[in-house]
């Protein structure tokens, strides 16, 4: 059996920008929001498989200055958190600083499109003005799911599936790597 630690699709997902395969344009947009710190909100979109949870990790860590642990990250799956009381609780705990190596903190709402409409409410604000140690990432396979105005707030990136012959290479470079 193989544990989680060992698993191929873990073991190789990016960690740095320079490791995302076929989003070119969207990495250098984001280095440069990074450099010049310009968002504090932000909605990746796009299909199953393109690196939108990956990018906003990546981002999140860059904003920790490389230094993002679970202290710094707090990442919510919508699709079991959906609901306004869920929402108030990471809200909340939004205003604490991040211990240990950086004070910012980073909240990734994964499967955003899931959120009630409640919840949605209870982010309008949070989003708009976050505390300044906080960013926000939305992370959703159906953008149109999700309320006008909170799509207003956020800087948004929609990702494209990665090419076959990217991920041709990489299935040979991890085949390679791995000795299969």
């Amino acid at each position: 059996m193989t544990n989680s630690s060992n698993a191929l699709h873990l073991k190789w997902r990016p960690k740095k920008f320079d490791e995302v395969l076929g989003q070119i344009t969207v990495v250098k947009s984001l280095q440069r929001v990074v450099k010049d710190k310009r968002a504090r909100a932000f909605i990746f979109t796009g299909p199953s498989g393109t690196g939108k949870t990956t990018l906003a990790r990546i981002l999140a860590n860059e904003f920790a200055e490389g230094k993002a642990t679970a202290a710094n990250i707090d990442e919510i799956d919508a699709a079991s958190h959906s609901g306004a009381d869920d929402m108030r609780s990471v809200v909340s705990r939004a205003f604490f600083r991040a211990v240990g190596g950086s004070s910012t903190k980073t909240i990734i709402v994964d499967e955003a499109h899931r959120l009630s409409a409640a919840a949605w409410t209870i982010l309008l604000k949070p989003i708009e003005e976050p505390p300044k140690h906080v960013n926000w990432m939305l992370c959703t396979t159906e953008a149109g799911k999700i309320p006008k105005n909170i799509l207003t707030r956020c800087l948004r990136y929609d990702l494209k599936p990665v090419s076959e012959e990217n991920l041709l290479e990489l299935l040979v470079k991890v085949a390679d790597a791995e000795k299969i």
